[in-house]
């Protein structure tokens, strides 16, 4: 009888130690993925493949979902591929110049966001140069171990 004591005091022990370091593992977890620098470098990236009219990134970070909408200065790409045929591959050709600046992010378990300024330098097909600033987000979902951009919006206008 005693040992059955003993051996099923040992076993509490065991299952007490093994519950209370698994929300230690946790919050670990959870502070790895509330990492600004994680959301930094997939900005970095979809800036650079803007800039270069390179979809990958795109296709790489962003979610690809049914009835995504990405807003820029009032027009509306329809998804994933509209977004990289229609807007990010012609203005690359139009020598595009994309800079991100005050960076700011904001962590909710699953669900975070990035507020961005915004500079856009390009010359259209007919010559006509253009110089803007503004401010974008970007709203993230953490899934299969990565951030994922599910909506874009973005405004800017003139530097005067």
């Amino acid at each position: 009888m005693k040992v059955s004591i003993l051996n099923s005091l040992t076993l509490l022990v065991l299952v007490a130690g093994c519950t209370a370091s698994a929300p230690e593992a946790t919050e670990s977890q959870a502070s790895a993925t509330q990492d600004p620098a994680l959301l930094e470098a997939i900005l970095e990236d979809v800036r650079i493949g803007w800039e270069q009219g390179d979809g990958t990134p795109f296709y790489s970070h962003f979610l690809d979902w049914d009835g995504a909408r990405y807003f820029e200065g009032g027009g509306e790409n329809l998804g994933l591929e509209d977004l990289v045929v229609n807007h990010v591959e012609p203005e690359a050709e139009l020598g595009l110049t994309l800079g991100f600046s005050n960076i700011q992010t904001h962590f909710e378990g699953n669900f975070a966001w990035a507020v961005v300024d915004t500079e856009i330098q390009l010359t259209t097909a007919d010559g006509r140069a253009i110089h803007n600033r503004g401010h974008g987000t970007y709203l993230f979902r953490w899934m299969d171990d990565a951030w994922k951009v599910v909506h874009t919006q973005s405004a800017s206008s003139p530097v005067r």
